[in-house]
C-alpha cells in the first residue's frame, strides 16, 4: 500500500469512527428519551388508577346517598300519609253536626235574645 492509499483508508476509517460515534450518541440520546417518556407514561397510569379509584369512591357514596334520600323520601311520605289521615280523624271529630230540632231551638233562642235586647233598650230610653 502507498502513503496515499493509507492515508485515505485512514481517514475513511476515520469518518466511519466518527459516523459511529454520531450514531451511538444519538441512540443514546434516544434511550434517554425514551426512559423519560416511559417514566412519565408510568406516572401517567398511576394517576389515572388514583383518579379511577377516586371516581369509584365517590360514584358509590352517591349511589348511597341516593339510594338515603329514596328512602328518606318514603320515609316522609309514608309519615306525612299517617299525618293527614289523623287530621281527617280529628276534623271529623271536631265537626259538630246539629240535627233539626237543635238548629229550630238556636233559631228561636236567637229571636227571643235580639226581642228581650230591644225591649231592654225601648225600657231604659224609651221613658
Amino acid at each position: 500500500m502507498t502513503a496515499q492509499e493509507n492515508a485515505d483508508e485512514a481517514a475513511a476509517a476515520y469518518a466511519r469512527g466518527l459516523d459511529a460515534g454520531r450514531i451511538e450518541q444519538r441512540l443514546h440520546g434516544h434511550d434517554e428519551h425514551l426512559r423519560r417518556i416511559n417514566g412519565s407514561i408510568d406516572s401517567m397510569t398511576q394517576a389515572l388508577t388514583y383518579l379511577t379509584e377516586e371516581l369509584r369512591a365517590n360514584a358509590t357514596l352517591f349511589s348511597a346517598n341516593v339510594t338515603e334520600g329514596r328512602r328518606d323520601a318514603s320515609e316522609r311520605d309514608r309519615i306525612a300519609a299517617v299525618r293527614v289521615e289523623e287530621a281527617g280523624i280529628v276534623a271529623s271529630q271536631r265537626t259538630v253536626r246539629w240535627t233539626a230540632w237543635q238548629r229550630l231551638f238556636a233559631v228561636v233562642g236567637a229571636i227571643v235574645l235580639v226581642v228581650n235586647f230591644g225591649l231592654g233598650l225601648y225600657l231604659a230610653f224609651g221613658r
